[in-house]
């Protein structure tokens, strides 16, 4: 099974695939940060599940609504540029669908602890680890929708964006929390 974001560079507008891979970054920066906020989801990892969801699914509200005004400016009443703005808006929202999909593998490790199978600091920290790595692999997807192939400088700059994602989300965990 793949991915919209990980298909190949001809199957999506690169205009499309950029705007996922961009919901599919900030997703993933927010869902961290509220995962790094969670001081007690090793307590209670069923409420720290709700957490990310509720984080991940109120983002994408926020996301869609902040779309729908850019939309409507650029549409012109009874005009086919109406329309036009009507069908990207429903491009973008498709698109957006990665930022509340970053709160899904996270909550799904957080709700395996809540029944008990793993420790619930365990699983908030395999679900910290798997942000991360989703950022890091982000070299990689950026490369394969530009037809390129993966180099050093790839994996480099996955290296390099995940760092910025801890770091963005350490800060926004501790000015936000």
């Amino acid at each position: 099974m793949t991915t919209a974001i990980l298909r190949r560079k001809d199957d999506l507008p690169r205009a499309r695939a950029a705007s996922r891979l961009t919901a599919y970054v900030y997703g993933n920066i927010i869902i961290l940060a509220t995962l790094l906020g969670l001081v007690h989801a090793g307590e209670n990892p069923s409420e720290g599940a709700i957490v990310v969801l509720a984080t991940g699914g109120t983002t994408l509200l926020a996301h869609l609504i902040a779309d729908a005004v850019g939309h409507s400016t650029r549409a012109e009443v009874g005009d086919r540029r109406e329309r036009t703005a009507h069908i990207e808006f429903l491009h973008e929202l498709r698109d957006a669908v990665p930022i509340a999909s970053a709160a899904s593998i996270p909550a799904a490790i957080l709700g395996v602890a809540a029944l008990g199978v793993i420790d619930g600091e365990t699983a908030q920290l395999v679900a910290e680890i798997v942000i991360i790595v989703r950022l890091a692999a982000m070299g990689f997807t950026v490369q394969r929708i530009r037809g390129e192939r993966p180099s050093f400088r790839t994996f480099a700059a996955g290296v390099g964006l995940a760092l910025i994602g801890v770091a963005i989300s350490l800060l926004k965990a501790s000015l936000g929390h």
